[in-house]
């Protein structure tokens, strides 16, 4: 049996856009191990779906954070001598690559967003652009979530054309995420879904709403997803930025959960005005369950959503212009919401099928263990 190894930041992504991916390498024979961070329930929750865990701890700016995490790492992947190393996001794609890159271990890396990282000057993004230079030199395969992130990195030269392949983000498993019939509170109701940080577009989300309940009292504007520490000060969102936009009832927040499913039932429509991402598992999720969706006009938004055809775009960072197809959105005829949604989750189940995704890694895994 072979070894597989994934890094990820947070257990979360594990359980969740990941899960049918790790199952569908333990079916196979492999034995897989996850090195990562997160609660005690959503760890214990991971090792009941026959996940072997190890908590490496985070690996925010900190250099201490960081030595620590890298020592961590190390010792763990010495223990276990995997055949191949997974590593997702920005975190591990460096941390994780450098390590792996010193024990010799086959490593698939993959670029799942890129964030403000070729626009930022913090100190933190120009590190993150030297270091990615290096550490992906010897990276057997580095997955791209859509094509624009895949030619910057060509165009900088951070990776070789052999070497790099776009895939449909993380897929979506559509049987799972399909329509589902829940009872709906009275009123129209928008649902953003997010981890509670400022560059998903919270700030502008919320600002539409102040806006929207000014004319419309019949609209409840909702917020799922957890508070988040692993990002720069200056992106998160703290306790008490969210509880006075709930003291203030600009939002009714409803907290972080497992399983999102009823929550989109629930909701006429799903809002994320995100500045760019990879691919965005919220508006796939929310497509496939034929829900419309107000997003973005930017990359890893822009891929899924077509403006006047499954949802609504808008212009980045512009809370004015959300508002406007927020508003645009809760005054079409019911119907014409019904036509979005089922031309979202066509367009899903054409060109996002989650099965593309796990047999592009069955085939990498296959390429870089071949004795």
């Amino acid at each position: 049996m072979k070894n597989v190894v994934i890094i990820e930041n947070n257990i979360i992504a594990t359980n969740t856009i990941r899960n049918k991916l790790t199952l569908e390498l333990i079916n196979r024979g492999f034995n897989v191990t996850v090195l990562t961070t997160g609660t005690k329930e959503e760890l214990y929750l991971a090792k009941s779906r026959g996940l072997d865990i190890i908590d490496v701890k985070a690996s925010n700016q900190h250099p201490l954070e960081v030595i620590n995490y890298m020592r961590n790492l190390r010792r763990a992947l010495r223990a276990i001598r995997p055949d191949v190393c997974l590593t997702f996001t920005i975190r591990p794609a460096i941390w994780g690559n450098i390590v792996t890159r010193s024990l010799k271990i086959p490593t698939i890396t993959n670029i799942t967003g890129i964030g403000p990282l070729f626009e930022s000057d913090h100190i933190s993004y120009r590190l993150a652009r030297s270091l990615y230079k290096i550490v992906l030199r010897s990276t057997a395969k580095i997955f791209f979530q859509n094509n624009n992130d895949m030619q910057l990195f060509l165009d900088k030269g951070f990776v070789e054309r052999s070497r790099a392949q776009r895939i449909p983000g993380s897929g979506v498993d559509f049987n799972y995420y399909s329509p589902m019939q829940v009872s709906k509170n009275p009123g129209f109701r928008f649902l953003f879904i997010s981890r509670l940080i400022k560059d998903k577009g919270i700030l502008e989300y919320v600002e539409a709403a102040r806006t929207l309940k000014k004319e419309f009292a019949e609209i409840q504007f909702c917020v799922v997803g957890p508070l988040w520490t692993q990002n720069l000060k200056t992106n998160i969102v703290t306790e008490e930025e969210l509880n006075r936009w709930i003291k203030e009832g600009d939002i009714e927040y409803l907290g972080a959960t497992d399983d999102v499913r009823p929550l989109i039932a629930g909701a006429d429509c799903i809002v994320l005005p995100s500045y760019r991402e990879g691919m965005s598992n919220v508006l796939l999720e929310a497509a496939s369950m034929e829900k419309p969706c107000v997003t973005c006009d930017t990359t890893g938004c822009n891929d899924i959503i077509e403006d006047g055809i499954n949802g609504f775009l808008c212009e980045v960072k512009n809370a004015t212009d959300l508002s406007d197809k927020m508003r645009k959105m809760f005054e079409l005829d019911e119907q014409e919401r019904v036509r979005m949604g089922k031309e979202g989750r066509k367009k899903i189940i054409r060109y996002f099928n989650k099965q593309i995704v796990i047999d592009a890694y069955l085939n990498a895994i296959e390429s870089v263990t071949i004795e």
